[in-house]
């Protein structure tokens, strides 16, 4: 078994350096979402006039963008806490400085299809120490499944808003729930997975198999799943109220109605995005905002106006801090051509760290009561 985990961790390390350099390989694609980006801005300033549009944008109390990016990011902070937790939790610890730096930089990957781009989060952690690619994937899938649990809530409790939206959140609902389900039986499929090791194909990749369905299963312990919902509810219903204070300084009246709307809205807009597979959700979140605003009565040119901004105070403005970590991180990383290595500017343990350290690591994880 030991020589089959060597040669799967092996595998996956070829795997990883065949990428090259990520920046090489997502350069092309972003480029692409970004001209799709421009193409949809464009289109809402059309939809709403754009005389119109410019007119409210001067009109714009833009001394409150302080506090709308700050809301913002204090969604990116929360979402970071659970990154960064996931990773102690299946034995892949990262130091705070560098585990920011993967973060963020994952931030940009958005504007890859499905946001697929974001597993190349797993191939930076294996750079910087060592952990096989199959030990961290499923951080990056729970976030994505977290996120997605927390948004349902909040959406839910506005539904009143949108009754005819109950389906389409019932069917997403439904299917995250089938996948906390198939990390959850995990003692149950492990035998099962054991019992076809004798098929050729499939006993390359169970040490990778199991190794991911192991962090899988310990992501979705009842403490570790409730707990990143509950920052989930707290970091995206921070954007719902960003949100808020923009259709606020559009001119509509704040009260405890308009943050009710604006979270419903901006939590139904992004898992429309995030279900349409396109990168970063753009058109399928830009026509659910504007959309869902006409539904509420909202005019024309004041739910473009609000798309516009909440997807530059949100999207863009993620994509941006995510290109800077990109220009900070990557390139000296790739440089060094070899798993834990200390790059440039990272605040990393000693690169000498040896096979008893991983050990420990992977110990304390398994340890910590929160890991399950």
């Amino acid at each position: 078994m030991m020589d089959r985990e060597k040669l799967s961790v092996g595998s996956e390390a070829e795997s990883a350096a065949a990428f090259g350099s990520p920046v090489t390989v997502s350069a092309r694609r972003i480029g692409l979402s970004l001209l799709l980006g421009i193409a949809v801005l464009a289109a809402l300033m059309a939809f709403g006039d754009i005389h119109v549009i410019v007119r409210h944008l001067r009109g714009f109390p833009w001394g409150w963008l302080p506090a709308i990016l700050g809301l913002t990011l204090l969604n990116y902070i929360l979402r970071f806490l659970k990154w960064h937790l996931y990773l102690r939790w299946v034995g892949a610890a990262l130091p705070w400085p560098a585990s920011a730096a993967v973060f963020t930089a994952g931030l940009a990957m958005v504007l890859t299809p499905g946001k697929l781009g974001e597993t190349v989060k797993s191939v930076l952690v294996w750079r910087l120490r060592g952990t096989p690619i199959s030990v961290t994937l499923p951080v990056v899938l729970a976030e994505r499944l977290t996120d997605g649990l927390a948004m349902v809530v909040l959406a839910g409790l506005g539904i009143s808003v949108y009754p005819a939206g109950l389906p389409v959140l019932s069917g997403i609902l439904f299917g995250l729930s089938l996948l906390v389900l198939l990390a959850w039986i995990w003692p149950q499929a492990e035998p099962f997975l054991h019992r076809l090791a004798g098929w050729p194909i499939l006993s390359r990749i169970l040490p990778s198999l199991l190794r991911f369905y192991e962090s899988a299963h310990r992501l979705v312990q009842p403490f570790n799943l409730l707990f990143a919902i509950g920052l989930g509810l707290i970091s995206w219903g921070a954007e719902g109220l960003a949100f808020a204070l923009i259709l606020h300084g559009l001119g509509i009246p704040m009260d405890r109605s308009l943050v009710q709307r604006a979270v419903f809205t901006l939590a139904f807009a992004t898992l429309a995005g995030a279900v349409s597979f396109l990168p970063g959700g753009l058109v399928a979140a830009e026509a659910s905002l504007a959309g869902l605003l006409l539904v509420q009565g909202v005019s024309r040119e004041i739910a473009a106006t609000a798309t516009v901004l909440i997807r530059l105070a949100t999207l863009w403005f993620g994509v941006a801090l995510g290109a800077l970590a990109w220009a900070w991180l990557v390139p000296g990383l790739w440089r060094t051509g070899g798993a834990r290595v200390r790059p440039a500017g990272l605040n990393l343990a000693d690169p000498a760290m040896g096979a008893d350290d991983e050990t420990a690591d992977s110990r304390e994880g398994r340890d910590d009561p929160a890991g399950g």
